[in-house]
């Protein structure tokens, strides 16, 4: 974990679970364009807050988008409670994408095929 994660107060994502990943590019008039991805993540208590961050650099291969999933403790007092959390991530788009990788902390946790919607 980088050490700005650290300083941001996110958590070690090793071994997260996903489900429900379902991402999509809508291509709909009227312009522009989005890439949209939703799931949930299964997280230590009520006030992690699963983020995906766009890994800097991306692959060589443009149309597969690679998000880093960060997870953020919220200040406070929490009860010690697994629970599934939503995540999403938008972005304007010039072209779609036909796969998006999960990463966490290097390894990849999950990988969605990107339907598109006209």
């Amino acid at each position: 974990m980088s050490d700005e994660a650290k300083e941001a107060g996110c958590l070690p994502c090793k071994d997260a679970k996903t489900r429900e990943l379902f991402a999509w590019n809508d291509l709909m008039p009227p312009l522009p364009d989005y890439f949209h991805i939703t799931g949930e993540v299964y997280v230590a208590n009520p006030g992690v807050d699963p983020l995906l961050v766009p890994a800097e650099p991306q692959g060589i291969n443009p149309t597969i988008l690679i998000l880093n999933l960060f997870l953020c403790q919220r200040p406070g007092g929490w009860p010690r409670v697994w629970v599934w959390k939503p995540v999403r991530y938008d972005k304007k788009i010039e072209t779609g994408y036909t796969q998006v990788d999960i990463m966490c902390e290097g390894d990849r946790i999950a990988t969605v095929d990107v339907q598109n919607v006209t």
